[in-house]
């Protein structure tokens, strides 16, 4: 048997870890003390955490650029005997994640959280989130699905879940002010078929889904993509079941300092996203409202 087969193959429980944290919080710490080759599959699991590390680990040494000799050395300065142990690790963290809002609750009374100025802790938790949301924003893929929205050649459908819908509709509301072309598909999933029959290569699909993540936004991403339509999708995680049919995943935390989740960053993503799009309509924005004011002084009587 091989090294890395070896490795491989080790059980998890003996993955003797020397930090108490995350394991982006963990590479954070070694960061400087590894060498250029090490540092450069520390900085594309961290790049693209944690989704990376939860592929096998011949394709993350492929991405990452380096040998699988070199991706052992880092997971034994992270403390991990095996991939496995750091992939169990992983998944112990967005299991976490996926807690209910009496567990959140719980958890904050038991550390203290809910002790001081409440309303200051929680604003500073939601500024963090947004802090965080706009520095790890792909930019890339930002600019391509800004680009996409604001291409009035294609046909934008823009779905939420049982709270995200609220900021699919706000998307629609403002899309449809700077072009034509976009439709809310409504959270009534029976009635969906009849808006993505005709879904394709032209069509751009943005999905909102956050924990705990909907199985019927979930297949309407997948449907969506086989049919070669470009989707995007807004979420808590990069690990979110739709990110694997989604061309661009753009993430914002929900996690507050109360028993619920906020949306405050995935609010100013989509936020920026308007902002974005409608720079990139141009002209055709100024005239589409130059009419629209013309309409609404006809029809509602506003000067």
């Amino acid at each position: 048997m091989t090294m890395i087969a070896e490795h491989e193959t080790a059980m998890a429980a003996n993955a003797a870890t020397a930090f108490s944290g995350t394991v982006a919080q963990a590479l954070a710490e070694i960061m400087s003390g590894l060498t250029p080759r090490e540092r450069r599959a520390a900085e594309h699991l961290a790049a693209h955490y944690p989704v990376a590390g939860l592929a096998p680990m011949a394709r993350f040494a492929r991405s990452a650029g380096v040998s699988s000799q070199t991706v052992l050395r880092l997971l034994a300065k992270l403390g991990f005997q095996s991939w496995r142990g750091l992939q169990e690790r992983l998944r112990a963290e967005l299991a976490a994640e996926r807690v209910s809002p009496l567990g959140r609750w719980t958890a904050h009374a038991a550390t203290g959280l809910l002790d001081g100025d409440r309303l200051a802790a929680f604003g500073a938790k939601l500024a963090e989130n947004v802090v965080e949301a706009f520095r790890d924003l792909d930019r890339a893929e930002f600019e391509a699905t800004a680009r996409r929205l604001a291409d009035p050649k294609r046909h934008v459908l823009v779905v939420g879940g049982r709270f995200s819908q609220a900021l699919a509709r706000l998307l629609v509301r403002h899309l449809e002010i700077v072009r034509g072309g976009v439709e809310e598909i409504g959270s009534l999933s029976a009635t969906w078929p009849d808006r993505l029959i005709d879904v394709g290569r032209r069509t751009v699909i943005v999905a909102y889904d956050v924990r705990r993540y909907q199985r019927d936004v979930i297949r309407l991403c997948a449907f969506a993509a086989e049919r070669g339509a470009w989707v995007v999708l807004l979420t808590d995680s990069a690990n979110a079941p739709a990110a694997a049919h989604a061309n661009a995943t753009l993430v914002g935390a929900t996690e507050s300092a109360g028993a619920w989740d906020s949306f405050a960053s995935l609010l100013a993503v989509t936020e920026a996203l308007v902002a974005r799009a409608t720079e990139l309509s141009g002209p055709e924005t100024v005239e589409r409202l130059g009419r629209l004011e013309q309409i609404r002084a006809r029809v509602l009587g506003v000067e």
